[in-house]
C-alpha cells in the first residue's frame, strides 16, 4: 500500500558479507570504512551496479583519496581480481558472497541475506526535494522560500525547483508555499523515497527492542543519534511491538562494548546507520521544536517502518501518518 522496496547491490550487503566472513568493520561515514583485519585499514566504498573496468578503475583510483579503495560489485571478474592484485584495492562481489582484501579471499559461514532499500536509478538522488516534502508536511501554515530553506538546509533555488516538482500537492499563496493536503503529499514520499543511503551496520543484542535503541542513542550523542523505523514510531504513535531498532547517527559506534555483537540483516535486532541523506537532522530539528531531537521526522520513520517490514506494517505506518495529520491541521 504505501511503499515498496527493491534488491540491488548495495554498501549494506558488502558490509553484512565482511562481517558473516570474520572481518570486522568500523564506518567512519556514509561512504568510508575501516577494515580491522591484522591492523586498521581505511577505503572508501564505491558501489557499482556492474563490475567496474580498466579505465573506470584508474578513474575511481585518481578520484579517491590516498588511493584506498573497495569496490561492491554484483560479481568477481578477471580485471577486479587482477585489480586487486596490482594496485591494492579490495573487492566485495555481493552475488558471488566472496570478498578479496590483500589477496586473500573470505566467504561467509552462511548465506548472507539482505532487505535493502535503494535509490531506483543510479542518477543522483534529490535529497532537498525530499526534505522540503517533509518540511510541507510539517505543518500547513504557509512558508516562504527563504523559510523552507532555512529549514531543510539547502538553497532558494534547490527549494523552488523542488516545489515546482509537486504540481497540485502544494500551493503558493500571497505568505508562502503549504500543502493542499498532507495524506496525498505523505504517500508521494513514501511512494518515491528511496531510502537514506549511507552505510548501515547490523547489530544483535538480547535486551528488548526498546532498550537496545535507549542503549545505543546514549551511546551515539556525540554522533547526533536518532531513533527511527519501531522505535521512532513508538515514540510518535505508538502501536506494533517494535521488531528492529534502527538508529541514524552521523558516524559509526562500537556498540560491542554496550553488549551488542555484530550480525548479518536477517538476525539482527538493531540497525546502526551512517546515511548519505544529510537531510535528516534538519528535518528532525524542525519537527523537534528547537529541542534536541530524539527521533527522526514522522515520514522518515513511516519509511523505515516499511522497510522493517511484517505483514502489519502498512497499518503500523497508518497511525504514524494518521498523527502526522493531526499535528499537522493543528498548526
Amino acid at each position: 500500500m504505501w511503499g515498496e522496496r527493491m534488491d540491488r547491490v548495495t554498501a549494506d550487503r558488502a558490509i553484512d558479507l565482511l562481517i558473516a566472513s570474520g572481518v570486522d568493520v568500523d564506518v567512519q561515514g556514509a561512504s568510508r570504512v575501516d577494515l580491522l583485519r591484522d591492523g586498521r585499514r581505511s577505503v572508501e566504498m564505491k558501489v557499482r551496479q556492474t563490475p567496474a573496468t580498466p579505465s573506470q578503475i584508474a578513474r575511481d583510483l585518481r578520484q579517491t583519496e590516498g588511493g584506498q579503495l573497495l569496490y561492491v560489485v554484483p560479481r568477481m571478474t578477471p580485471t577486479l581480481r587482477s585489480a586487486a592484485a596490482e594496485r591494492d584495492l579490495a573487492v566485495v562481489a555481493v552475488d558471488d558472497g566472496v570478498a578479496l582484501i590483500d589477496g586473500q579471499e573470505f566467504r561467509p559461514s552462511a548465506a548472507v541475506a539482505t532487505t535493502p532499500t535503494l535509490p531506483k536509478s543510479s542518477r543522483r538522488t534529490p535529497w532537498g526535494r525530499f526534505a522540503v516534502m517533509r518540511a510541507l508536511c510539517r505543518t500547513r501554515e504557509p512558508r516562504t522560500q527563504a523559510q523552507l530553506a532555512d529549514e531543510v538546509g539547502i538553497t532558494q533555488a534547490a527549494v523552488s525547483q523542488s516545489v515546482s516538482k509537486l504540481n497540485d500537492l502544494v500551493a503558493r499563496g500571497s505568505s508562502g508555499w503549504s500543502v493542499v493536503n498532507v495524506r496525498p503529499l505523505a504517500a508521494r514520499f513514501l511512494a518515491d523515497y528511496p531510502g537514506a543511503g549511507g552505510i548501515g551496520v547490523n547489530w544483535f543484542a538480547l535486551d528488548p527492542v526498546n532498550a537496545q535503541a535507549e542503549t545505543a542513542l546514549n551511546a551515539g550523542l556525540a554522533e547526533n543519534a536518532i531513533l527511527s523505523g519501531d522505535v521512532g514510531a513508538d515514540r510518535i504513535a505508538p502501536w506494533r511491538v517494535p521488531a528492529k531498532a534502527i538508529i541514524y547517527a552521523a558516524a559509526g559506534l562500537d556498540l560491542a562494548k554496550a553488549g551488542f555483537a555484530h550480525t548479518t540483516a536477517e538476525r539482527a535486532t538493531l540497525e546502526l546507520r551512517v546515511p548519505a541523506d544529510p537531510t535528516l537532522w534538519p528535518t528532525a530539528n524542525a519537527y523537534a521544536g528547537g529541542q534536541r531531537p530524539s527521533t527522526a521526522d514522522p515520514l522518515i520513520v513511516a519509511h523505515d517502518i516499511l522497510r522493517t517490514g511484517g505483514s502489519d506494517a502498512d497499518e503500523a505506518v497508518e497511525h504514524v501518518v494518521k498523527q502526522l495529520a493531526r499535528e499537522w491541521g493543528a498548526r
